[in-house]
């Protein structure tokens, strides 16, 4: 069976249509999209040359053997690595459930069935952080003191039965704040401690944190 891959864009909200002309020019039709924004300090944007913080997300799934070349072109002809611009992250697929969902999830790319892809060793980590709204300034300053260089924050909704409102003793509210956090595999282990001991579950933040692997990244400069 053929592999696949997550791939996650997290790009500065101008270039939205840009990246979406330049998946479907790559055969890549089907995408989800987000809103978010960046965590950067004012101090940064100005640094960047960048005005506002305001993200958009694409996520879509990828032919495991297609991920080198659509890379290569994020790179070369998008110039996802330039200061601004964005990240791209490559994150394996253990199945997809069913034929119709995989031909649903990859519509428009031609894959051979008998194309077989070894898993590459991941070098990166993608962070993930669910915690309570209004509480990605805590997570984030967690991270920052450990080496972490910036997240993206996406707006969420639990949606547990309202039995289920306490967990282990602690309120949880419906409202919550995702931070994907972009870093080596080597400084993972370290930010993760960072923000379960300064807004884990005692805290206000109340953060919930698990790592995914990333095989392929483009833009983390």
């Amino acid at each position: 069976m053929s592999k696949y891959n997550m791939v996650l864009m997290i790009l500065n909200r101008s270039y939205e249509k840009d990246y979406v002309d330049f998946l479907k020019q790559n055969g890549i039709t089907h995408m989800t999209e987000m809103l978010g924004h960046g965590t950067a300090s004012k101090s940064i944007l100005d640094y960047l040359g960048v005005e506002n913080n305001e993200k958009i997300i694409i996520q879509t799934v990828v032919a495991a053997g297609k991920v080198d070349s659509l890379f290569g072109g994020l790179v070369s002809r998008m110039g996802i690595n330039l200061p601004g611009t964005g990240v791209a992250m490559s994150v394996p697929m253990e199945s997809i459930g069913g034929t119709w969902s995989m031909k649903y999830l990859t519509e428009g790319q031609e894959v051979q069935k008998s194309e077989e892809v070894k898993m590459k060793e991941a070098k990166y980590s993608l962070i993930t952080v669910i915690t309570e709204k209004g509480c990605s300034d805590m997570v984030m300053d967690a991270a920052r003191e450990v080496g972490a260089r910036g997240g993206t924050v996406v707006h969420a909704k639990g949606t547990g039965r309202e039995e289920d409102a306490k967990f282990f003793g602690v309120s949880i509210s419906p409202e919550k704040e995702m931070i994907y956090i972009a870093t080596r595999k080597a400084d993972r282990p370290e930010i993760m401690r960072a923000i379960m001991e300064k807004a884990g579950p005692q805290t206000d933040a109340k953060a919930v944190v698990f790592p995914l692997p990333v095989e392929d990244i483009a833009g983390l400069t």
